[in-house]
C-alpha cells in the first residue's frame, strides 16, 4: 500500500492516517487547505509542526506514548473536509 518513495509509514502511522494515506508526502498545512480547511485550522497546529509532512506527523502520533500535538494535527486534517461541507467554503 505504501509507495516506494517518500515518507515510510510505520504500521501505527498508517492506521492513524487511514484513508488519507495518499496525503502522506504533503506538508500538513498544505494538506489541510487542500481538504478545505482555512488559516484558522492551520494556526491551531504547533508552529514547528506546520511545515512537517503528514506522514511524519502520523508516525509521531503513533509512537509508544504518542505525541498529542501530532495527533491533534492529524485530527484537524481529517476534520477539514467536514467543516467545508458544513459551512461551505
Amino acid at each position: 500500500m505504501d509507495e516506494q518513495n517518500g515518507i515510510n509509514l510505520t504500521p501505527g502511522g498508517l492506521k492513524k492516517l487511514g484513508n488519507l494515506v495518499n496525503l502522506k508526502d504533503n506538508i500538513i498545512s498544505d494538506a489541510i487547505r487542500e481538504r478545505g480547511g482555512g488559516q484558522g485550522q492551520v494556526s491551531q497546529l504547533r508552529s514547528d509542526y506546520q511545515n512537517l509532512r503528514v506522514g511524519e506527523l502520523a508516525n509521531l502520533a503513533a509512537e509508544g506514548d504518542g505525541d498529542e500535538d501530532a495527533e491533534t494535527a492529524i485530527k484537524i486534517l481529517k476534520q477539514a473536509r467536514k467543516k467545508r461541507e458544513k459551512h461551505g467554503n
